[in-house]
């Protein structure tokens, strides 16, 4: 893409794009991201945006085979941004991000996709099963060959997240629980860790044996709950998505605590999180002036959450992997019976932004 002409206004550039595009720069964001004024080698911007006026305008602007070249008043340096960068500004002065994935919501009708393990070493193969788990917040890694590799998978995607139940944990029968999951009895739809400040992004469950009876995974999404919601209960979604509802875990060694909206928007307004975890809920504190219409709401929800169009049914194999949004989608399991057969998944989370970095790196690499 090349730029054919630039024109100039008070306080903006605009340039006019080959492909019959127009795009508007301010002068104050150019000065801003003058790539002089970022550190060579760590990436970080070393200018002081206070040290110029607001309203500054550049004395002199070209169109040259660097690219756009700047001269600002009262400054020896002027700024150089190449074409590629402009254009890579093109829309809003927002760059693109490989990371963006619109999701897809579900009800129990749906297939996970399914992604052998052995692909993932491959980084387009990586790329493809995030994006899957970004779009429909769940996927199935299958073949995994032995016990480890599920957690070396998580180590070839980023950092994983540890909580007072540590990096890794083990969901297996225990005869001294601290959590339901480690116990047999059937486990209600829920989100993981809503005590946090922030619950974890995602949960990798390994199965490493599922030969109980009983026991299947069950699934649903928050996303599509709270989009019926949205529609047929204007109101309490409203009152779900604008107040807190308290959460809370302890035992013997922690007391962790934290407030979270039930359904979390973004600043467009569109769903981005769906917190819900009845097992651990305060309970509404009425703390604002509507608190029983709070409350009302939220037995809405719980009657909508149990709705049977929502939730679908699996029982993982030894070998394969559950990954799902913990901030999206809904899991729990059916009781099972520990004398018939054992039943071990292995587990841990690793947060939304190293998912969004893994395909940003891999989408890097490939333009290289």
């Amino acid at each position: 893409m090349n730029i054919l002409s630039i024109s100039v206004s008070s306080d903006m550039l605009t340039l006019h794009w080959s492909d019959q595009s127009i795009s508007d720069y301010p002068f104050i964001w150019l000065r801003d991201i003058d790539p002089l004024g970022f550190h060579p080698q760590t990436k970080e911007r070393i200018f002081d945006l206070t040290s110029v006026d607001f309203a500054i305008q550049p004395t002199e602007v070209r169109l040259t085979a660097l690219g756009i070249e700047l001269q600002w008043p009262e400054e020896a340096q002027g700024s150089i941004f190449s074409q590629q960068l402009l254009f890579d500004y093109r829309q809003h002065c927002a760059l693109q991000d490989p990371a963006t994935v619109d999701y897809q919501s579900w009800q129990g009708d749906f297939t996970p996709p399914r992604h052998p393990a052995k692909q993932m070493q491959q980084p387009l193969a990586m790329a493809a099963m995030l994006k899957d788990l970004k779009r429909y917040g769940l996927v199935i890694v299958t073949a995994l060959d032995s016990d480890i590799c599920g957690e070396q998978l998580g180590d070839s995607i980023g950092f994983k997240r540890e909580s007072n139940f540590g990096v890794m944990f083990e969901v297996i029968n225990k005869p001294e629980p601290n959590n339901l999951a480690y116990t047999s009895v059937s486990l209600p739809l829920h989100t993981d860790l809503p005590n946090q400040e922030l619950p974890p992004g995602y949960q990798f469950l390994h199965c490493i044996a599922n030969e109980a009876q009983g026991g299947e995974s069950i699934l649903a999404d928050g996303f599509a709950i709270a989009e019926d919601m949205r529609e047929h209960a204007a109101t309490q979604f409203n009152l779900l998505s604008s107040q807190s509802m308290p959460f809370r875990f302890h035992d013997n060694n922690v007391d962790i605590r934290f407030r979270h909206k039930i359904i979390g928007l973004d600043e467009d307004q569109q769903i981005n999180s769906f917190i819900f975890n009845a097992h651990l809920a305060a309970g509404p504190d009425f703390i604002a002036a509507n608190g029983l219409e709070y409350y009302s709401a939220y037995r809405e929800l719980i009657s909508r959450v149990r709705r049977p169009q929502y939730p679908l049914q699996l029982k993982l194999q030894a070998g394969e992997m559950m990954i799902f949004d913990n901030r999206r989608v809904l899991h729990g399991r059916k009781s099972f019976d520990p004398s018939s057969g054992n039943r071990h998944l292995r587990g841990y989370y690793i947060d939304r932004g190293e998912i969004d970095s893994r395909l940003r790196i891999i989408a890097r690499e490939q333009q290289a």
